[in-house]
């Protein structure tokens, strides 16, 4: 009986089928192993270009395409994926952009990303949205009900958004800017910088910062003759002016920027 079965079992292991998923398996690489091959070439590529050590992530992120950082003479760069087989004069674009900012090569790369929107994972906006931290209530403006009557008054309720005040950001010296709005096209989120939740801030002007961001939903970014990014088109500034208090809203911020700068914002 023992030796019967040891010929069963041998039999089970010369069998042509058996003997094809042993090769497949010695053959194939695995995913991870052909992922970390394409991943030190490139390295290669940029280092060359770059003339300094080069340390590369790859991420499948939706939203952030490449960053980087210098840390003494290493670069770390994060990049999508679809940067591992890019052809030589993005690698040398993206060597540009890192190392002096190059504007036509920030161009080329904002060209290649749109080309290859299709590796970029696609996810929902209520998707996105759920991985946000949304405080539409501040202490003293509620900026849910002012988007509301806002898109009621402007837009005929039609616009598809979430707003929330965005993040306290981390600032340890005196701002010299500030960024009062953003929109992410992606998650369709409007975020509303925590400096204008202040009793000295007008609720008129509040509704402005929001009607901006709203505006962005309408009139998408898109490029101009020379290839560049174009944030505001024409007729973005020119819908923007039927805002019911605009040249008041204008008129505040000119006179209290400075208060919005030294405004101070707790976590």
């Amino acid at each position: 009986m023992a030796r019967a079965k040891k010929k069963n079992l041998a039999k089970k292991r010369s069998s042509p089928a058996g003997r094809i998923a042993r090769e497949q398996q010695s053959v194939a690489p695995e995913p991870n192993r052909l992922l970390k091959v394409w991943r030190r070439v490139l390295e290669r590529r940029l280092r060359t270009r770059l003339r300094a050590p080069v340390a590369v992530e790859v991420h499948d992120n939706t939203h952030t395409m490449l960053t980087f950082q210098r840390h003494r003479a290493l670069w770390r760069l994060r990049l999508h994926h679809m940067f591992l087989a890019a052809p030589d004069e993005v690698i040398h674009a993206l060597a540009d952009y890192v190392r002096t900012g190059d504007a036509q090569a920030s161009v080329l790369l904002d060209k290649f990303i749109e080309r290859n929107k299709a590796y970029i994972r696609r996810v929902s906006p209520a998707q996105m949205r759920k991985r946000l931290r949304m405080e539409p209530v501040g202490q003293h403006h509620d900026l849910g009900r002012i988007f509301e009557r806002l898109n009621e008054r402007y837009f005929r309720g039609r616009i598809d958004a979430a707003i929330t005040f965005g993040p306290a950001p981390r600032v340890t010296r005196p701002r010299k800017s500030i960024k009062m709005g953003s929109y992410s096209a992606d998650s369709r989120v409007i975020r509303i910088h925590p400096a204008l939740d202040q009793p000295v801030v007008p609720r008129y002007f509040v509704e402005w910062i929001v009607f901006h961001e709203m505006l962005h939903h309408v009139y998408r970014t898109r490029r101009g003759e020379d290839g560049r990014r174009c944030i505001h088109p024409p007729e973005f500034l020119e819908h923007e002016k039927r805002f019911h208090d605009y040249s008041r809203a204008q008129a505040w911020e000119m006179e209290n920027l400075d208060l919005l700068l030294r405004a101070r914002v707790s976590a």
